[in-house]
């Protein structure tokens, strides 16, 4: 027999013994291959760690431009708020990013023939780090620092025809800012937080204008009382 021929036919016979087989024989050998306990991946749960926050503000100390111009007073606005992005590196250890505005103040002087106008804006932008004190009947208390900038914005308008006088002067910049934190938080369940805290927030070069002397002061300060809600991602 040719060995060609021969070699061929130990390959049908082969294959024919194979077709014979039990379906269990086959079953049996597929398990051998692809073990029923093998190990299964799973993968990391997106998001793990990172929480949402939003807050409201109220400045509870009086403005550096807390003053009466012409029987006319400075409308003083304390009421803020702010957004954030943060991260929990651990149980106690959490850091967040949050932009925020802080607080304005506005004057408007007009009596029919003078026009005066001034309003100055205060904006944030600060990174700050927590340590979280524990957790005792859903309360964690907090405390913790930042650091990041203050930016001022500014505006002064007269329109006096009784002294021939008509500007428009502004001025805006950004300062060094860093605060200092704490607080508690209450857990409302569902991944969410309640969030109560004081902040003090200083800006230490930041100018401004003492209306009353005319002269030009450093260091703003910011004793700010903060309700928000944090929600994070599991």
């Amino acid at each position: 027999m040719n060995g060609s021929v021969f070699f061929k036919s130990i390959l049908l016979a082969g294959a024919a013994g194979m077709l014979a087989m039990p379906n269990t024989a086959i079953a049996a050998d597929y398990d051998m291959v692809v073990p029923l306990n093998s190990a299964q991946y799973a993968p990391a749960a997106i998001g793990a760690g990172w929480y949402l926050r939003g807050d409201v503000s109220y400045a509870a100390n009086e403005s550096v431009y807390d003053v009466n111009l012409l029987g006319t007073g400075v409308e003083n606005n304390r009421f803020g708020g702010s957004i954030g992005l943060g991260y929990r590196f651990a149980d106690m250890l959490r850091a967040d990013i949050n932009l925020s505005y802080v607080a304005d103040d506005s004057l408007v002087y007009d009596d029919g023939v003078d026009y005066i106008s001034a309003e100055s804006r205060t904006w944030g932008a600060m990174a700050n780090g927590y340590i979280d004190l524990g957790t005792v009947g859903g309360f964690t208390p907090y405390v913790g620092a930042g650091a990041g900038l203050l930016f001022s914005d500014q505006e002064l308008r007269v329109n006096s025809p009784s002294l021939g006088v008509d500007f428009t002067a502004t001025d805006n910049h950004y300062d060094f800012a860093y605060s200092l934190n704490a607080g508690f938080a209450y857990d409302l369940g569902a991944n969410t937080q309640l969030d109560v805290g004081y902040q003090f927030l200083s800006a230490p070069g930041m100018e401004y204008v003492d209306l009353a002397t005319g002269t030009i002061h450093e260091g703003v300060d910011f004793h700010q009382v903060r309700v928000g809600l944090r929600y994070e991602f599991q």
